[in-house]
């Protein structure tokens, strides 16, 4: 049995579909097509746009990111800060209006979130009904100006609203579309009285999709929530990795990617997890500028039996490697199908996350 062959098993499900063979479909396909909190690319990221206009595209995948409001629903944002105007450490940001709500102006206040400190508005800080009186803004707004005309028109998202999306997409259409859920902050969040993982397994459970045959993939750069959530539901995991510093709930152990993307670190996520998510500079090896082959870390994960999703494919020059850019302007589009292609024709690799993903749908076979 060829390798390609055993992996596109290892995720494959039995899909609820009308036909026989659509039944006997495996998914995720491999290789798997994410859109990275959507089309945002395109439309301020984790909105009804962006992942409409992702599903449209041809992502089998919708990732998002989970945090909790006070009252412990499950919200799609990237940050547990709303928005934190002053950071110690990394770039200020904005993903929604929050600083311009004069009835919000007492909510600002000072955390350290994953061991960087931050002083803004925090989501945990919120009932749900407060953040729905939210609008969503572009994090790159120079960068993205297309998006950032639609600040201010759209709300913040329950993870329940995006999972009603996808499953829509997938009776309208009969083709799969799942969620790539990141749980954010479980530790940090934790600690505040509030378990984000019980709350992704009522989630689960609400919507019969605690199996491993559910159109859901769960994954974290944290370990010990991924852990907690193997220990209670067989739904498949990808242990994130990062390209530098390492897990923020390992951080009193000293413990970093670099050590999780050996062979014996690859072993242990095989554990629990049924795959790794790495960035592209962890999961690719490069020579003048070009990615040209499968990494040290890709091939550990291979050997220990783990699927590989590489993060994150965007479609601007700012983040493309120089062989990929067009031009000298950051914000000008560069050959972003030209990389795809070079990731996934190196082998090894089971999917893709992207910030668009028409930007690189050719890339894959179907």
């Amino acid at each position: 049995m060829s390798l390609l062959l055993r992996h596109a098993l290892a995720w494959a499900v039995v899909l609820p579909a009308a036909t026989t063979a659509q039944a006997q479909t495996p998914w995720p396909p491999v290789p798997a097509l994410s859109a990275h909190r959507g089309a945002s690319a395109l439309y301020p990221e984790m909105t009804q746009p962006a992942f409409a206009q992702a599903l449209q595209d041809g992502a089998d995948l919708l990732e998002l990111d989970v945090v909790l409001s006070r009252d412990g629903v499950p919200v799609v944002r990237h940050d547990a800060a709303l928005a934190a105007p002053e950071v110690g450490e990394g770039t200020p940001f904005a993903t929604t209006d929050v600083a311009t709500r004069p009835e919000f102006a007492q909510r600002k206040t000072t955390k350290t979130v994953d061991g960087v400190r931050q002083t803004g508005w925090f989501a945990e800080d919120f009932t749900l009904q407060e953040l729905k009186t939210l609008r969503t803004v572009e994090r790159f707004a120079q960068l993205r100006p297309g998006s950032a005309a639609h600040d201010g028109q759209h709300p913040l998202l329950t993870l329940q609203e995006v999972a009603d999306l996808a499953k829509a997409h997938t009776a309208r259409t009969g083709r799969t579309a799942g969620l790539l859920i990141e749980l954010k902050h479980a530790a940090y969040l934790q600690a505040q009285g509030l378990d984000l993982c019980r709350a992704l397994l009522e989630f689960l459970e609400r919507n019969q999709w605690s199996s491993a045959q559910a159109p859901v993939i769960v994954q974290s750069f944290e370990v010990q929530v991924l852990k907690e959530l193997r220990a209670r539901s067989p739904v498949r995991i990808l242990q994130l990795l990062g390209g530098k510093g390492g897990p923020p709930d390992r951080a009193a152990q000293g413990a970093t990617y670099a050590q999780m993307a050996s062979a014996q670190g690859m072993a242990a996520i095989a554990a629990y997890a049924q795959g790794v998510a790495l960035p592209r500079q962890l999961a690719m090896a490069m020579d003048k500028g070009r990615w040209i082959a499968p990494s040290a870390a890709t091939r550990e994960a291979k050997a220990a039996g783990l699927a590989v999703h590489v993060w994150t494919l965007r479609p601007e020059n700012q983040f493309l490697p120089p062989a990929y850019r067009k031009g000298t302007n950051p914000a000008d589009r560069g050959d972003a199908l030209a990389e795809a292609r070079a990731i996934l024709g190196s082998g090894g690799v089971d999917g893709l996350i992207a910030d668009d993903p028409a930007a690189i749908r050719d890339a894959f076979r179907r």
